[in-house]
């Protein structure tokens, strides 16, 4: 399999990952469960970056840096007070900070190949 088509199916399997956590949202508003107008823009946020991923990934990227940032300190505070108390792992926010930098390097080394074929 050819660099492009896994770099493809990367952002697709992601985009999937990105609605299906959106969806994942929903169904805490719909239970009451935490701060409505959070999980509300987690949605729009996940939905639109899912898109991006799939119609436009070159325009993905620093969106994707942005919403990492943000989710590693929500999320990475989270991981590490879960490392400390004694409620167990958290394994939401493990998933969190391993998915989103990943997607990252991802994107990064997908633009770094398609810049190097341009100059050939």
């Amino acid at each position: 399999m050819s660099p492009a088509r896994i770099y493809r199916l990367a952002r697709v399997v992601s985009a999937v990952v990105l609605a299906a956590t959106a969806v994942w949202h929903v169904v805490l508003v719909v239970r009451h469960e935490g701060d409505a107008a959070r999980h509300g823009l987690f949605v729009v946020v996940n939905l639109a970056l899912a898109a991006l991923l799939v119609l436009r990934h070159r325009w993905a990227f620093y969106p994707t840096l942005a919403l990492t940032a943000q989710q590693l300190a929500s999320h990475g505070l989270d991981l590490s007070r879960s490392f400390t108390g004694d409620g167990g792992l958290d394994w939401a926010s493990l998933a969190v900070c391993l998915f989103f930098p990943t997607l990252a390097t991802v994107l990064f080394m997908e633009r770094s190949e398609e810049a190097e074929a341009a100059e050939r």
